[in-house]
């Protein structure tokens, strides 16, 4: 029996998870977010309300930040990556229990920010819009955590 914390379930035993797999899936969901939101700055920026950032610039107006990269502008981005670790890391943890509980964790987090977006975002085209993006993205990296998973 491997005696590692993460390997190990109360329920059944030591779970085998491939470290290799959910390393790729993490690395590929991170930069496909990178991409996905690039994508749809502007659309999200005005959905966000996003507004001035540390120079000055009006992002929602379209405005280009020109501020030079601080270490503390990079913490956001590192919050990001353990997040994503940690949602992959369920997928990988739920796959060897069944798909369709995957499927059932992920259609309910998805059902859930829907709904908060819903009570955040009042105007309906900005709604469409972070529901479009954010719950996209999420349904994306879904699927592919929970196809890596199953590897």
């Amino acid at each position: 029996m491997n005696p590692t914390l993460l390997n190990c379930s109360i329920m059944t035993g030591c779970l085998e998870i491939s470290w290799l797999w959910y390393s790729i899936a993490l690395v590929i969901v991170f930069f496909l977010g990178w991409a996905w939101y690039n994508a749809f700055t502007k659309r999200w920026v005005a959905a966000v309300k996003y507004g001035k950032c540390a120079c000055g610039a009006d992002m929602a107006k379209g405005e280009k930040c020109t501020c030079k990269p601080t270490a503390s502008a990079f913490f956001p981005m590192i919050v990001q990556l353990l997040a994503t670790a940690l949602i992959g890391f369920m997928y990988f943890v739920l796959v060897p229990f069944g798909i369709c509980l995957a499927i059932l964790v992920a259609i309910a987090v998805m059902g859930w920010m829907k709904s908060s977006i819903i009570f955040q975002t009042p105007e309906w085209r900005f709604r469409v819009d972070r529901i479009l993006i954010d719950v996209g993205y999420f349904f994306i990296t879904s699927a592919i955590f929970i196809g890596f998973a199953l590897i």
